[in-house]
């Protein structure tokens, strides 16, 4: 509900409550403001993946006017390629949505890639734990990803994988690793009727072979941004997705695994594997990850002096 919204309904806020992340993660303040909206996750976290040029953008805004039409509350999180000269995100949310900048019920962040692989930068973590605790649904649009760049599943509960009809992509989808991740498949660019239906029907064939550990089927759709159909149809699977993640402890689960994989992969970006090794015994699940974090992170400082 929008009125946990900082106390108050302006986007400038929460713009610096972000900016206060990225320049001031590890104070105390901080970290307890961290730990504080992680125990208020109220989201459905969406990743949207796929490879470059496959329409994720379009897909995107679209979803988010579907959204609007039903009430729900809409924050983005966009992942952009770096800037060579300033490390910066080098799209920007203005380039690719048309957002009412009135509508004070959606918010879309940029922020850049830099080195971080696996289509997600190194802010999107705490960034997720404070805009889930304030709309009703959460998208994270990655860069486009290749083989390996499937850190997606770490940060969000429901990964949808974008396919473009006629392009290949199924091949190198059922060589990856990126098959393992998908809890939604989505064929963009349906207005391309036919070549749409034929992947469609080849995703559907090739169903049996998706990795998927749970029990949950996943589901296969068609959209087209051109058109603006399919999007309804989007949005009854995401629910489909999101009650089904709430009846059982799945998304509990989820969101556990999540938590102890941001503080392994924050100890050894910064301590290197042989760092990680002298700690890994005393990582353990926390409803205060960041605040486990810090005394991880002391334990082992205290070892290296």
């Amino acid at each position: 509900m929008m009125n946990n919204y900082f106390s108050l309904k302006k986007k400038i806020e929460l713009s610096r409550i972000l900016e206060l992340i990225e320049v001031q993660s590890n104070s105390l303040s901080v970290i307890k403001k961290l730990d504080s909206y992680h125990k208020n996750a109220r989201s459905h976290v969406i990743g949207i993946t796929g490879p470059p040029g496959v329409g994720k953008s379009s897909l995107i805004n679209n979803l988010i006017l579907t959204l609007r039409k039903k009430n729900f509350s809409v924050g983005v999180i966009a992942v952009d390629p770096s800037s060579m000269r300033s490390g910066g995100a080098l799209l920007g949310d203005r380039a690719r949505f048309d957002i009412d900048p009135k509508d004070h019920k959606v918010f879309v962040r940029s922020m850049a890639a830099k080195d971080f692989l696996g289509g997600i930068a190194e802010l999107t973590y705490p960034s997720t734990i404070v805009m889930r605790s304030i709309f009703d649904v959460l998208i994270i649009e990655t860069v486009g990803v290749g083989q390996s760049e499937v850190s997606i599943e770490n940060v969000v509960d429901t990964v949808v994988y974008c396919v473009q009809p006629g392009s290949g992509d199924i091949l190198q989808f059922m060589k990856s690793g990126i098959i393992e991740i998908p809890d939604l498949i989505v064929v963009t660019k349906g207005d391309l009727k036919e070549l749409s239906n034929i992947t469609l029907s080849d995703l559907n064939q090739s169903k049996s072979y998706f990795n998927n550990s749970s029990e949950w089927d996943i589901k296969i759709c068609s959209v087209s941004s051109h058109l603006n159909t399919g999007f309804d149809n989007l949005r009854k699977n995401l629910d489909v997705r999101w009650k089904w993640l709430n009846k059982g402890d799945d998304l509990l689960s989820i969101r556990k695994s999540q938590d102890i994989k941001w503080i392994n992969k924050s100890l050894k970006n910064e301590y290197g594997f042989s760092g990680f090794t002298k700690l890994q015994n005393f990582i353990h699940y926390t409803s205060e990850p960041f605040k486990t974090l810090e005394k991880l992170k002391k334990k082992i400082n205290i070892t290296l002096k």
